[in-house]
């Protein structure tokens, strides 16, 4: 398996793709603003070390998260 680089992103991580949909399950603030629970967002990419993800809303803006902050929506 190769090894994933610190400053970079990935589309893929622990069987999670870009594209799978998440909600919030806690708020979350960021200096461009806030994200309130329940909001529902789509994954972009994969930051890691933490790895945290890379989310977008309806509205385009990119939100990066904490993996525990959000869970996964069953299709």
């Amino acid at each position: 398996m190769a090894t994933k680089e610190f400053h970079s992103r990935s589309n893929e991580h622990a069987g999670i793709e870009a594209g799978t949909k998440f909600k919030t399950v806690k708020a979350h603030h960021e200096v461009n603003g806030d994200v309130e629970a329940g909001v529902e967002l789509t994954l972009e990419s994969i930051a890691h070390y933490p790895t945290r993800y890379v989310l977008k809303d309806d509205e385009g803006r990119e939100w990066v998260m904490p993996i525990h902050t959000v869970e996964k929506i069953e299709e």
